[in-house]
Formats: structure tokens, sequence, C-alpha cells
């Protein structure tokens, strides 16, 4: 269909829908209110930090706008190479340094100050980092690289107990694989420098300092949400070798990271983004699959699919519209697009918060079957 709607008209007529729908959604809670539901009144045992992603958000938390990585929890990012594991702490540090100080918790009010620490233990990032987020929060990002496990832990804690009230912190691990400790390091070290085989056996070190005093010790001072301190950390897939029925892939750190992480999504990469530009073809992208594996804050096993462009980050638009639509022809508003013609009506228009609440609307209807299955049987209490 040609759309022969001028751009000054398109804006007065999404000015007017913006208008429509935030009536709608007012009178909307106001029956919810006269009806006496008190679900939108409970008190929050959660908050969630943008992940920066509509799709990612609700297969993470079950909410799309607002929802996101469990704020003053422990988050592990799984996933193998080049299916995104580091853009998506990145993006999560991006969102968290332009968004949070702007947002009142439920739970820990509106911060004053944020801190993000990106700890890189394997001592390369070569993303284009400012031309993706800027100087500004290139900046403001404290880079670090620990010595080893042991350093890292005592400095988290330190930095964990220093905080004040309506103060946050993002303290983000890349990656856990890559840590050794101090004994196992130095250990080496002299190996080297002798030339002498190492002695002795430093494999589990770092499982146990973590099992028996990193988590125990964090989770003392998370205890009743009173500090704002978000821990994420990522690991590398690995496989086993001639396994022939279970699970193939597993990720190294012991059973620790079973017991004390809250939310834990496996990424992989589905498909490489191509096109041809001056007769040459090109991989410009990647399209990726997240699969919530253990989730203590939301449903587990929920799965999205989101796509990272080269050098930019996330292309939330292109997900939301892949999740509404797939293949098929593209409806919104009451007209007909092609996919380029609705994303670029979408960021004209400002229309994106519009595309994550029809994204979540679907995404809620579809929980909502599932939960009618349940509300029929008999209730326990």
């Amino acid at each position: 269909m040609k759309r022969r709607r001028t751009r000054r008209a398109r804006k007065d007529k999404g000015r007017e829908m913006r208008k429509i729908t935030r009536r709608s959604a007012t009178a909307s809670a106001s029956e919810s209110v006269r009806q006496g539901v008190k679900r939108h009144h409970k008190k929050a045992r959660v908050d969630f930090i943008d992940s920066g992603c509509t799709t990612l958000n609700l297969a993470l938390s079950g909410k799309g706008k607002d929802g996101g990585w469990p704020r003053g929890r422990i988050s592990n990012i799984v996933g193998d190479g080049s299916s995104g594991k580091t853009l998506l702490a990145l993006e999560l540090a991006f969102s968290a340094f332009k968004n949070i100080l702007k947002i009142k918790s439920q739970i820990f009010g509106k911060p004053k100050k944020l801190d993000i620490y990106y700890d890189n233990i394997e001592g390369v990032l070569d993303f284009p980092i400012e031309d993706m987020y800027g100087e500004e929060f290139v900046e403001a990002v404290h880079w670090e690289r620990s010595k080893h496990f042991e350093a890292m832990s005592r400095k988290f804690i330190k930095k964990a107990l220093s905080l004040k009230k309506r103060e946050a912190m993002i303290y983000i691990i890349d990656s856990w694989d890559s840590f050794q400790s101090a004994k196992s390091k130095a250990a080496f070290l002299e190996a080297v420098k002798t030339d002498k085989e190492l002695k002795g056996d430093y494999d589990l070190i770092v499982q146990k300092y973590a099992s028996r005093k990193f988590f125990p010790a964090f989770c003392d001072i998370m205890n009743e949400n009173k500090i704002d301190a978000t821990l994420i950390i990522i690991s590398q897939v690995r496989s086993k070798i001639g396994i022939t029925y279970g699970k193939k892939q597993y990720r190294a750190g012991g059973k620790s990271l079973d017991f004390y992480t809250h939310v834990v999504p496996w990424i992989a990469q589905v498909e490489k983004l191509k096109k041809k530009k001056k007769g040459r073809e090109k991989v410009y992208g990647i399209r990726s699959a997240v699969t919530v594996e253990r989730s203590k804050v939301a449903k587990p096993f929920r799965e999205a699919e989101f796509i990272i462009l080269y050098d930019y980050g996330f292309d939330d638009i292109n997900s939301m519209i892949d999740y509404l639509w797939g293949k098929k022809d593209i409806k919104f508003k009451g007209e007909e697009f092609k996919r380029k013609e609705l994303i670029r009506y979408i960021e004209e228009e400002d229309l994106e918060d519009e595309l994550r609440a029809e994204t979540e609307r679907v995404w809620q209807d579809i929980e909502g079957a599932f939960e009618d299955e349940v509300k029929k049987r008999k209730r326990r209490y």
C-alpha cells in the first residue's frame, strides 16, 4: 500500500495516538483500582536494570520496558565464542549509565551516584567503545584488571561494603574462566623462571574460594536488599568430549555458580547477518538466541532472539519486529509497512515505546494462556 501521508501529518497522527494510548492506560489503571486489583500494589522483591533489548528483557524478567537484569543480584552470562557475551555486559553498563540515576527504584530509591567497574581479566577489549557509546561513558567506567581471583574478591566485597544509602554499583567480571588463584599464578611464574615442572595441584583453589568465602560474603551484605550492588559474571561455554547423551556443553566454575547465581542466560549465535554492497558481501551483524536456564526472579527457561550490529550494539527495533511479525506482512497502527519503512517511521515519530508495549503485550498474552491452565486447578490454600 502506497503511503501518501506527509511527514508532518504522520507526526500529528503519532502525537494523537500517543495521547489516546496514555488516556487508555490511565483509564485501565483506574478500572483496576475500582475492581480492587491488588497485584499492582505488591511490594517489589527485586528491581531490574534495562538490558538495552526488549526481547532480552522479557526472557530475563518477564517484563519489557521495566525489565532486564536483576538489580542487586548475581547474573551469569554463559555463551560460546562470538555469541555476544561481552556486548551484553557493555550494553547493560551503558543502559545503567544513561538511565539508572533518573529512575526511582522501589527498593533502593533514586540513586545519587553510580559506579561501574569492568574487571577485564582477559586483558583485551577491542570493541570500538568510544564510537559505540561515547567518550563520556568510557571515562565514567572504572576499567580494571585484577591480578588474581582473591584480589578481585577482596576488592569487590570492600567496594560493596563501602556503598552508602542511594549509591549503586555494577561490577562486571570478564571472564570467570580467565581467573587464576594467587598460588597458582605464583607457582606457574616460578616454574617459568626456573624452567621446572609445577609441583602441587592448584586446579580447584578458585572454586573453593568462591564457594566458601566470596559468594557467602556477598550474600551476607546482599541480605534484604540493603546494598545496591549488582554482579555480572561472564563465562565461556565448554564442550564435553565423547558424550552420547545428556547435555554436551557446560561452563567452568564449579557448583557455586549453580547455587549462588540468580539469573543464568545461555547465549548462542544463530545466524550471521550478511549484505551485499558495491558487489561485495560482508557480515554486518549476528542474530543470537538466549535461553534462561536458571532464574530466581522470573519464570525460567524463557527464550528470545535478538540482533547485534557490529560497532553499534543491540538492534532493538529489528529484534521486536522479528518477534512480532517474523517473515509475515507487517501491520502496525492500522497500516501496512515494509520492514525498512517501518523502522524509519518508528525512529522519525519516536514510537519505540509503543512498539515495546506491543511486544510486551504479545509476550504476556502468551504467558497468560499458560497461566490460565494453572488457575483452573484447585487452590491449595
